[in-house]
Parts: C-alpha cells; sequence; structure tokens
C-alpha cells in the first residue's frame, strides 16, 4: 500500500524547515513528505500527474492547474489575515503567521485517517489530570477550558470529574445530571465502567461524563469507579485525551489516579496557604517522576506577592505556566478556552 503524499511548497526555506521537522516528527517514515522552495523544481514536479492527500501552496505559486491533479486536500498559504473556505470549495486558506502548532493540526485533521492508515500504532491514549493541593484554586475550570481547547485543535477529548461534589455543569449549560440507569450501570460490572455507561457519555465540543447529583455514598457507588473508568476508557482507544479533575486533598484513590495519568498538572494558587499545602502532599505522594509533573500558578497576580518564588520548591518543580486573574466571571467552557494561560497549557501536549 502506497503511502500518502505530503507536499509543502513556499520560497521561504527557514519557514519550510519547520514544518519539515513537525510532520516527521509527527509521523516519521509512514508519509511521503515532498518540501519545495524552489519554484522552477515545482513547476516540474507538477508537470505530470500527481496523487497527494495533502497539498500547501504559497499563495504566488497556486494556480487553478492544481486542480487537473489527485489532491484531497489543497490549502494555500496567505499573507493576509484569515482563514477558511476560498471561493473555490476545495481550497482552504491558511494564514501563513498562525502558530506551528494550530496550522499543522489544521492540516492534518480532516486527513487524519489516510496519514496514520498503516501506522504500526496509532498514539496512545493520554491521561491528563489535574490535581491541587488546595480547593478554591480554580482546577475545574482549568481542566474544563483545558478540554475546550484540545477539542477545538480536533482533537477527541473526554472529560472526567471524580470530586464527590460536581458542580460544573454550568460551564457547559446542561444542568441535567447522570440518570438513574446510568448510576445503575456504574453498579453492573466494575471491570467495565466505561463500556457500561458510555451509551450516557454526553457530547459539547467534547465528550463528558455528566455530574453526579449526590454523593458517592448516597448512590452507593464506591470512589473505585473513577479509577475503572479512566483506565476502561483509555483501553477503548476512542480519545486522544482524557482530562481527569480530581478533588484536592489526600485519599487512596487520588493517588491511584495520580499513579495511572501520563500526566499531572499541579494547580498552584500564589498565596502561602497553598505553598504549605503542596509541601505537604509532596511529603505523601512518589514526585520523583519530573518529566509526568506540571506546576501551573492560576489566579496569578503579577503586582500581588508569590510565595512560591521564595520557597525551596521552586528550585526543585519550577512553575511552567502561569494562568492570569480574570476579574470577568468565566461562565462557559467557550470563555475559557479562549484563556491564554489555558492555550499556552494545550499546546504544551498538541
Amino acid at each position: 500500500m502506497s503511502k500518502p503524499l505530503v507536499v509543502i511548497a513556499d520560497r521561504d526555506e527557514n519557514y519550510l524547515a519547520t514544518f519539515e521537522y513537525k510532520f516527521l516528527e509527527q509521523f516519521d517514515d509512514k508519509i511521503e513528505l515532498e518540501i519545495i522552495s524552489d519554484e522552477e523544481y515545482f513547476n516540474t514536479f507538477f508537470s505530470a500527474p500527481k496523487t497527494a492527500e495533502i497539498l500547501v501552496v504559497g499563495e504566488d505559486w497556486y494556480s487553478r492547474e492544481l486542480h487537473r491533479h489527485n489532491i484531497a486536500n489543497l490549502f494555500i498559504f496567505t499573507e493576509e489575515n484569515e482563514m477558511g473556505a476560498t471561493e473555490e470549495l476545495s481550497v482552504t486558506r491558511i494564514y501563513k503567521y498562525t502558530g506551528i502548532k494550530e496550522i499543522f493540526n489544521e492540516l492534518t485533521y480532516r486527513s487524519r485517517d489516510k496519514l496514520y492508515q498503516g501506522a504500526d500504532a496509532q498514539k496512545e491514549t493520554m491521561i491528563i489530570s489535574l490535581y491541587s493541593a488546595i480547593g478554591g484554586s480554580g482546577k475545574t475550570s482549568l481542566s474544563l477550558g483545558l478540554a475546550e481547547e484540545l477539542a477545538n485543535n480536533h482533537k477527541r477529548v473526554l472529560y472526567i470529574n471524580t470530586e464527590s461534589i460536581q458542580a460544573f455543569a454550568h460551564y457547559l449549560n446542561d444542568e441535567v445530571g447522570m440518570s438513574n440507569e446510568g448510576y445503575r450501570a456504574l453498579r453492573d460490572d466494575l471491570n467495565h465502567t466505561y463500556h457500561n455507561i458510555k451509551h450516557f457519555v454526553r457530547r459539547k465540543n467534547f465528550a463528558y461524563v455528566p455530574p453526579f447529583m449526590a454523593t458517592l455514598d448516597a448512590l452507593n457507588l464506591s470512589s473505585q469507579i473513577f479509577v475503572n473508568m479512566v483506565q476502561t476508557a483509555k483501553e477503548s482507544k476512542e480519545y486522544d485525551f482524557i482530562i481527569v479533575d480530581i478533588e484536592a486533598g489526600y485519599s487512596r484513590t487520588r493517588t491511584e489516579l495520580l499513579e495511572i495519568s501520563d500526566k499531572v498538572i499541579m494547580v498552584m494558587l500564589q498565596d502561602k496557604m497553598s505553598l504549605l499545602k503542596t509541601e505537604y502532599i509532596l511529603q505523601n505522594i512518589d514526585f520523583r517522576d519530573r518529566e509526568k509533573y506540571l506546576f501551573i500558578c492560576n489566579k496569578y497576580q503579577e503586582s500581588k506577592e508569590n510565595a512560591y518564588f521564595e520557597s525551596a520548591l521552586q528550585k526543585q518543580f519550577p512553575l511552567h505556566e502561569y494562568v492570569e486573574y480574570v476579574e470577568e466571571p468565566m461562565v462557559t467552557v467557550e470563555r475559557l478556552g479562549e484563556l491564554s494561560g489555558i492555550q499556552k497549557i494545550a499546546y504544551m501536549f498538541i
């Protein structure tokens, strides 16, 4: 079976080099990649019939003659700040100076199945947990914002809230919680938790397990259902990312969720109490895998003192990103996904 052909053509060699690295990093030898920076060679290359999955061409090299070829997805690099369909429905404009990752996701989204066809194994589902030593850190809004931004970049995302009181529904404009049938399905078989409730999973821009409208004790459920739910959802291979919103504090279940996570975002605040509680948590959890844990400062205000800077933890676990404090209430996941700090966190994983 022939490999899908990807052609990227533009006179800016340095610009092309970034895309060459990105495509090779992502697909290696699973595709045929043609990078063209010479106009004469470009014309020679397309003088014979070509079949390509993706063609990206600089605006000054584009002509309707390219439509004679069998090209599944044709994109034009444009110098103007506009993206989207052109008058020719088979052509999409891409603003050349958008972020490389954003452009890459746009280019590959429609061709995902073809580009991965024949690959030995598609990328494993990544479990990203968000955890905090202190309540009120904004962990849930960060979790939902991250799920939204990953979905905006064409990733398949499942959000699972594991808190004892689940009050995230207002961000989704859907106040309806898990149905009684869903609770019964959760009790049926702990070994296939996600499979049992997948028909109750709801979808917005991303998928999410509906909020529980009562505590686990009241529902006669064990907190172990969350560990099994996350594990069986990963085994289903239906998602690129599973975002796990872990309740603040310390317990055996929380520790198990951290252990099965591929990445953990530790959510900090800049006050002294947040620092002290984080120091306590660090004494009780194995943090030796430095690559696994990312420390984020949420609700950051530059004008206020940051206790984390003055602590020994800063050298052990430097902060990876700051999410600025916003006075305006973020009442929807769409607004959360627009925050630059959350977008930067999402790009760590894309």
